[in-house]
């Protein structure tokens, strides 16, 4: 689904508690729309979930991301708000301290209930509004000129 042409807000989150330096999140924030974008979607919300980090679950198993460092989010468009769905997407860097989008990838549609941290954390990859902190300059407008045919 391309996105039309015009302004759209999107709301950015970060997990509750996260101790995300401030000058880091401005960063993440844009590379997070980057890799959003990445499937030419105008995502409504993102879920920051990661710093830049090189890990990530292999067969259920805690490992080294193959592809490198990476940010990963989580984000809505369309009726996800109102089907509590999500996909999940890896935004990958240069390196640790790059944030600049050289390849994405991105899961299936998922419920916001999926379990994050092992089944037993108890912890969902979207969790309720109260677990959440929204970003000091959320929502933020971006536009785009319409696709052409």
């Amino acid at each position: 689904m391309a996105a039309r042409g015009g302004i759209h807000f999107v709301r950015y989150y970060f997990y509750a508690g996260n101790t995300i330096d401030p000058v880091i999140k401005e960063k993440l924030v844009g590379l997070a729309y980057a890799t959003a974008r990445d499937k030419t979607l105008a995502p409504t919300a993102i879920l920051i979930r990661s710093g830049i980090h090189d890990t990530t679950t292999i067969d259920g198993k805690h490992a080294i991301d193959p592809l490198g460092f990476h940010v990963t989010i989580a984000y809505k468009y369309g009726d996800h708000v109102t089907t509590e769905n999500h996909v999940v997407s890896h935004g990958y860097t240069g390196g640790q301290q790059s944030f600049d989008l050289t390849e994405a990838t991105h899961t299936p549609e998922k419920a916001d209930t999926t379990p994050r941290g092992g089944r037993s954390s108890g912890k969902v990859v979207w969790p309720s509004a109260n677990l959440l902190e929204e970003y000091k300059y959320s929502p933020i407008g971006h536009s785009h000129l319409p696709e052409e045919p």
